[in-house]
């Protein structure tokens, strides 16, 4: 069992191919087991070996304590040995067949994440939970929720014998599996499967489900019904029982607490769900999120913005209103400098949305209030573990954006989220959060750290079809960091447009979409930060 473990793991994370298997699996036996072997054959190297052996050890130890309730459980790996183990490798029976890796893999989009940890907080420091439930999760390979009680059946346990495949537990993580098929109109009878299906097939962002409204559907920027009738309000809580399969932290919805999750269910992917209380009465705001990570050329930032992801440290802000694809850009560049060179990565989350990927390197993502108390514990675990490069969404306070810049202090790359409509209201609002005896000194701390900011808006087409970004994006130079430093921001809208190649105004970006007639003139003029320049569009009063 623990060879074709190893096989599995090892072919899906692609630290090895099915031609590996296929080649080396007769090498296996009773004194070496299939990592060993490709050890040996320098297709792994040690510490790849140790990470996958002490996971593999972990799902042992599950199947066992499955198969045999009444038998003491196997000793699993903990997460302190977890690349560190230096326990040797036990001895394995010889399989009498190699497995056939494609049957043994999960369903999954294209590109397959590598080994990653959510929340081991053994390896990578203490950490606090609200709920007392800690998430160790194997994108992709598995969704290990530790909560009293919760056990794997004997029929879980034995189902890989029986099929050859992982079972379905391996894939609610992720919300991998067999598509959902798309119904072709969607009520309140529906399940939350089936509408997520549906505002997925149709590039929906969000869904709002409000006792006696029809279900509303946001697709590009505009509201629209999507059934006839409207929704009971027991339908409500019968929506919230079958999300909250989906959480993984087993979190219980309770009447009248507010809360934010996000939840992955199989074959219709992750999404974000908000819950607010009016009485005994939920609202429910359900925000999709891709299934993958768009590739960073894809984005339409100016091309300057690629070097951000080039600067070994430093603090790089990502800001705009709500749904505004912040949190997809700030992806975008995690998993495009892991992809260009060995980084550890690490997240800090509110909460987590996207599993990442880092094919070359370590990764962590930390959900705050699941595996880290508060923004600020989380920044400081990432520190302390030693991390390359930190992604934080998003900063709420000037607390949390003082302990990225001493991050980035400390030689981290950090890239941030935060809300904001162009680049001075959005440093303005950190500078007036600061004591005054304190402001020198943060304004300075940041004039140092602060190496670029985009802050970026998605306007409606003008046809109704679709998105365009509009996006103010600036390197810092030194004359910028001169403003900064002396806490006056409002120079800085006339120095972009002499910084050639460097940066690009809000106003100078959404002026191209109307002049290429991507946009309507009063889209730009709702948006500008000098809404002068676009007065000529702006709608007469009345309408």
């Amino acid at each position: 069992m623990r060879n074709k473990y190893l096989a599995k793991v090892l072919v899906a994370n692609k630290f090895a191919s099915e031609d590996d298997v296929r080649t080396y699996w007769p090498q296996v036996s009773a004194e070496k087991d299939f990592g060993q072997v490709l050890l040996a054959a320098g297709k792994i190297d040690e510490k790849t070996y140790r990470r996958v052996l002490a996971y593999v050890m972990q799902l042992e130890a599950k199947s066992a304590a499955a198969v045999q309730p009444s038998q003491a459980a196997a000793p699993q790996s903990s997460g302190a040995t977890f690349g560190r183990s230096e326990n040797k490798p036990v001895a394995s029976q010889v399989p009498q067949a190699a497995p056939q890796a494609a049957e043994q893999r999960v369903a999954k989009p294209e590109a397959k994440p590598a080994l990653q940890i959510e929340g081991n907080n053994s390896l990578y420091g203490s950490t606090v939970s609200s709920s007392g439930v800690q998430v160790e999760t194997v994108a992709g390979l598995e969704s290990t929720k530790l909560a009293g009680g919760f056990k794997v059946s004997t029929a879980q346990g034995t189902e890989e014998d029986k099929s050859g495949k992982l079972p379905d537990r391996f894939v609610l993580g992720t919300g991998d599996g067999e598509p959902v098929a798309v119904p072709e109109t969607i009520t309140s009878a529906s399940s939350i499967v089936e509408i997520i299906a549906y505002a997925r097939a149709f590039q929906v962002t969000d869904v709002y489900l409000y006792d006696n409204r029809p279900i509303v559907l946001r697709r590009f920027g505009m509201l629209y019904p999507a059934s006839e009738d409207v929704i009971a309000t027991n339908r409500l809580s019968e929506w919230l029982l079958e999300m909250s399969k989906g959480f993984a932290d087993l979190y219980t919805p309770s009447v009248g607490k507010n809360f934010r999750r996000t939840f992955a269910l199989a074959g219709v992917g992750r999404a974000r769900l908000v819950v607010t209380w009016s009485g005994v009465t939920p609202s429910i705001s359900i925000r999709l999120i891709a299934t993958q990570t768009p590739d960073f050329s894809s984005l339409f930032l100016p091309e300057f913005c690629s070097e951000f992801g080039n600067l070994e440290r430093g603090l790089v802000l990502i800001a705009g209103p709500a749904a505004s694809g912040r949190t997809t850009t700030l992806t975008a560049f995690g998993e495009a400098i892991a992809a260009s060179r060995y980084t550890f990565l690490e997240t800090v989350e509110k909460p987590v949305e996207r599993l990442l990927q880092n094919p070359n390197g370590a990764l962590v993502q930390r959900e705050v209030g699941m595996h880290t108390a508060s923004g600020v514990d989380g920044i400081r675990a990432a520190m302390n573990d030693g991390a390359n490069v930190l992604l934080f969404d998003s900063v709420s306070n000037v607390e949390e954006l003082s302990a990225l810049l001493s991050a980035a202090n400390a030689g981290m790359l950090v890239f941030a989220t935060t809300t904001g409509n162009n680049t001075v209201s959005m440093l303005n609002r950190f500078l007036d959060e600061v004591a005054k005896e304190n402001r020198n000194s943060f304004a300075s701390s940041l004039a140092d750290q602060l190496k670029g900011v985009i802050v970026q808006h998605l306007v409606p087409l003008a046809n109704g079809e679709g998105l365009v970004l509009a996006a103010e994006s600036l390197k810092v130079s030194s004359s910028i960091a001169n403003f900064l430093r002396k806490g006056d921001t409002s120079q800085i809208p006339a120095a972009l447009p002499a910084m050639r190649g460097q940066a690009i105004s809000i106003d100078d970006s959404l002026q191209n979409l109307v002049d290429a007639g991507y946009i309507a003139g009063v889209e730009a003029w709702k948006r500008a930060f000098d809404s002068r320049r676009f007065a000529k569009f702006r709608p007469a009063r009345g309408n």
